[in-house]
């Protein structure tokens, strides 16, 4: 089990604000690069895709336009993420998955139908995320490695061919860990927003008059005068935000008051000003090549421009890929999803971690979007959807949050009401992407209904085995009273895996009446994950004894804790004078057996669960177990 040391060395008193001081500047360093990551390289496309679907880039666009991705951000990330959504966590973690653990929608069995409805916008919420996990470095390394085309026209072919090379070696180099290639992410993005912030500045100076553009009269004013356009050019704009919901996701890691200094002090005035320099650029006319971000750069500097943009987008990709392999794993602990092997690399840091699984079907899915779209432009028409709905299912999660609250009288009423406001805001996002659908996103959409599709599978054939298993098991106080006091045949100690609740478990059962095998102590062990994210010390082990030689232990553990069996409960065995390292560990290997696809309703989903069953992490993997002292009892059960 990791968790975070406790003590250290002491230090004296004046070096203590220091170290503190210390602390936080490197937090905020970490989350400049980990957390804006994907934000922060919006402007390698969000304003020439906005600045196209006007269809018309005079200055009444380009003022509308600017007002408009000003606004969204200030809105949308500062207002809702920052000062909103940020106050509530799960013991520090934040994320759609957080919520949805604070709602207790992790244990579906006996949920009311509005409980099921939050269930499923919290499953639709992370599914898109993972849909999101595909798009993104697809449409960060195509945008940044399509510099080379503004160098010189004959590199134009070299587009696609790098931005696969970087792709396949960034998913490659998640085998070396997060930590160890994320050391740099900090003061690269830190180069890179001041990039921005210098390269926008300068053509702002130029054309001063683009400032105007702060006003929100006229974002109103241009969505009001051209009906037509209006949703094309919300969703357009909507690009500039996406990677907002980084900003919850990313709470655990950094802490608010880290990631509000970094957003408020670094990303906020580097976006706003690198936004309206490409409008200052288009309305002085200066604007040449097919890139208003590249446009702002001269000759000589355009070459450091290009490699910066494929740092900072690779690092936007990598902070991408990390979140995703932390929702798989707190999908996995949650019971959303089966177990899959999972790699830590730290000791001390619980987001440095892989799915290898997961990582390899993300980078697949990537290249192949790179090789079907083949451009920014394309891929931007996928891209946004499944973001703006992730966003609007956090919200919605949110809201009724508030709702279950008690008490807080006018305040609470007030929260609520603020609270709706930001899902319209969400909703209308979403209706403006929804044009997207035809020209390519079906895809996000596509993947999200495939992870949601396995996701009700796999719960579905958990409860379904649950209740098969319930039927099965002998009751305590009968298997006590048919043991009796019969002699022990083995002088070895056996720790019986069993589901959280359970009596009896079938293989201790079975052992019994077909081998005859009776050891000398028999001890249930229990694995209870928690809906937060990590149980103290104190809490993690609950011990009691049935009667001389049989004894049941509860392992309490969170979300986002791994579980080293063996060492979570040597402590508990040598009280109960067993020798943690002689002990034999005896698990039900129990084999799902679909009935056929249309036998039932839900024939197709029971396939499903007892395909990714038999393709999920046995426990003797999942916790860790010895494998010399490890037997798998292993039975058919008919779905």
């Amino acid at each position: 089990m990791i968790d975070t040391p406790i003590g250290g060395s002491k230090t004296a008193p004046v070096s203590r604000s220091g170290h503190h001081s210390t602390r936080k500047l490197t937090l905020t360093l970490g989350a400049l690069g980990v957390v804006f990551g994907d934000i922060g390289t919006s402007p390698l496309y969000a304003f020439k895709v906005a600045i196209d679907a006007t269809g018309n880039p005079g200055p009444e666009a380009v003022f509308g336009v600017l007002s408009l991705i000003l606004w969204a951000l200030v809105l949308v990330v500062t207002a809702k993420y920052l000062f909103w959504i940020l106050r509530v966590d799960n013991a520090g973690e934040g994320g759609i998955l957080a919520l949805a653990a604070l709602l207790r929608l992790d244990r579906p069995r006996g949920l009311k139908p509005h409980a099921l409805a939050l269930l499923a916008v919290a499953l639709a919420g992370g599914a898109l995320l993972f849909g999101d996990a595909v798009l993104t470095p697809a449409i960060s390394v195509l945008s940044a490695v399509e510099g080379l085309g503004e160098i010189t026209t004959s590199l134009d072919h070299l587009i696609v061919p790098v931005a696969l090379v970087i792709i396949v070696g960034l998913f490659a180099a998640q085998l070396l860990g997060a930590g160890r290639i994320g050391k740099a992410f900090g003061p690269v993005m830190l180069v890179w927003f001041a990039m921005l912030a210098i390269s926008g500045g300068i053509q702002i100076a130029r054309t001063p008059q683009v400032l105007e553009a702060a006003s929100p009269h006229y974002a109103l004013f241009y969505l009001a005068g051209h009906p037509a356009t209006a949703a094309a050019i919300c969703g357009a704009v909507f690009l500039a935000v996406t990677g907002g919901e980084a900003l919850y996701a990313d709470l655990g890691q950094f802490g608010r008051r880290a990631i509000t200094n970094a957003w408020i002090f670094v990303a906020f005035p580097a976006l706003v000003l690198n936004y309206f320099g490409q409008g200052a650029l288009v309305l002085s006319g200066r604007a040449v090549g097919s890139s208003t971000f590249y446009g702002l750069f001269g000759g000589a500097v355009l070459p450091f421009a290009v490699i910066l943009a494929t740092l900072a987008s690779i690092i936007a990709s990598q902070a991408v890929i990390t979140g995703i392999a932390s929702l798989a794993s707190q999908s996995m602990r949650l019971d959303f999803l089966p177990s899959m092997r999972i790699r830590y690399f730290s000791a001390t840091n619980h987001h440095d971690l892989l799915a290898p699984g997961v990582n390899t079907l993300v980078g697949v899915s990537t290249a192949l979007v790179v090789l079907s779209f083949g451009s920014s432009d394309a891929l931007s028409n996928a891209y946004g959807i499944a973001v703006a709905g992730a966003m609007a299912s956090t919200t919605a999660l949110y809201l009724a949050y508030l709702l279950q609250r008690k008490g807080e009288g006018v305040w609470r009423g007030l929260s609520v009401a603020v609270t709706v406001l930001f899902l319209l805001l969400d909703v209308a996002f979403v209706a403006a992407n929804l044009g997207k659908i035809e020209g390519g996103g079906l895809l996000p959409i596509g993947l999200a209904s495939a992870v949601v599709f396995l996701a009700v599978s796999w719960r579905v054939g958990q409860m379904r085995m649950a209740a098969l298993q319930e039927g099965d098991e002998q009751n305590l106080r009968d298997y006590v009273k048919a043991s009796g006091n019969r002699p022990p045949t083995t002088q070895r100690a056996a720790v019986f895996l069993v589901r959280r609740g359970a009596s009896v478990p079938r293989a201790l059962a079975e052992l019994n009446e077909l081998t005859e095998t009776r050891f000398a102590r028999t001890i249930l062990v229990s694995v209870r994950t928690w809906a937060i994210p990590r149980v103290s010390q104190d809490e993690r082990i609950q011990r009691s004894e049935i009667r001389p030689g049989l004894a049941r232990i509860v392992v309490n553990v969170g979300y986002m804790q791994r579980i080293n069996l063996p060492s979570l409960i040597a402590a508990e065995l040598q009280s109960l004078g067993v020798d943690p390292d002689e002990a034999v560990y005896i698990t039900g290997l129990e084999r799902p057996v679909p009935p056929s696809i249309f036998a039932k309703p839900e024939g197709l989903v029971l396939s499903a669960y007892a395909v990714m069953a038999r393709l999920a992490l046995r426990p003797p993997d999942r916790f860790m177990l010895p494998p010399s002292r490890t037997l798998e009892v292993g039975m058919p059960r008919y779905l």
